[in-house]
């Protein structure tokens, strides 16, 4: 926890000037990536359930234009190699790698599982309205203190479409084929709404599903949750 407010507080100091252009406003048409220049943070607080186990689940991100093109985050980074023409229609293509998760293995101590990936992340807006956001992506967890790792590969799809102005709902499926677990697949979907109260402030609302059991792959089963539901805040400047 002391490195991440420590790299926020980095952050901080080199986005402290505000950007000369931001992000924009209409969800659909922005970016995969932050602007040159730009600061961005997010806090989400959720309430999930897996079974009998439920709890309170807190995220906290912050993300930094190092360019338009590339993205600095909190142990992941993005860069966009294919953008949209000046229409702001069309195909976007990024790359990213970093962090994709976290578990906790099941039995004495409580050692974590950490889930380092890459991914293939693109976007193509057909009008100012409607969005199709799609992705392939390889995760490795580590199991420390042991040779049993795991890995796995996750394909998603979703879309986005403006209902009213500054409001845009967003559906996601993922697929995630699994290696050395005891599920071969398991399948995760999401909708969301987003309200863009103005240039610099986002916030919306979230439900989740997914059919991957910690549990029976190893894991404690507060671990990940079947089912989720909550709320997000986003700063840029």
């Amino acid at each position: 926890m002391l490195n991440k407010i420590s790299f926020l507080v980095a952050l901080f100091c080199v986005g402290a000037s505000q950007a000369n252009e931001l992000s924009d406003r209409n969800l659909v048409t922005r970016s995969l990536t932050v602007q040159d220049s730009e600061l961005q943070f997010i806090g989400a607080l959720g309430y999930g359930k897996n079974g009998d186990e439920d709890g309170i689940d807190i995220g906290l991100d912050a993300r930094y234009g190092l360019s338009d093109d590339w993205t600095l985050g909190l142990g992941h980074t993005r860069y966009r190699f294919l953008e949209r023409g000046n229409s702001d229609l069309g195909l976007e293509l990024t790359v990213g790698a970093g962090l994709k998760g976290m578990y906790e293995k099941l039995g004495r101590g409580n050692v974590d599982v950490l889930g380092y990936g890459a991914d293939i992340m693109g976007k193509y807006v057909y009008s100012q309205d409607t969005a199709l956001v799609f992705g392939a992506q390889y995760v490795f967890w580590n199991v420390q203190h042991t040779d049993k790792n795991a890995d796995e590969y996750r394909f998603n799809l979703g879309v986005q479409h403006q209902v009213f102005e500054d409001v845009v709902i967003s559906a996601d499926y993922t697929l995630r084929s699994l290696n050395d677990m005891t599920q071969s697949t398991a399948h995760e979907a999401s909708v969301s709404m987003n309200y863009a109260i103005s240039k610099n402030l986002d916030t919306g609302v979230f439900v989740n599903y997914s059919s991957f059991d910690p549990v029976k792959n190893g894991f404690t089963a507060d671990s990940a949750n079947k089912q989720g539901i909550g709320g997000y805040i986003s700063y840029r400047f």
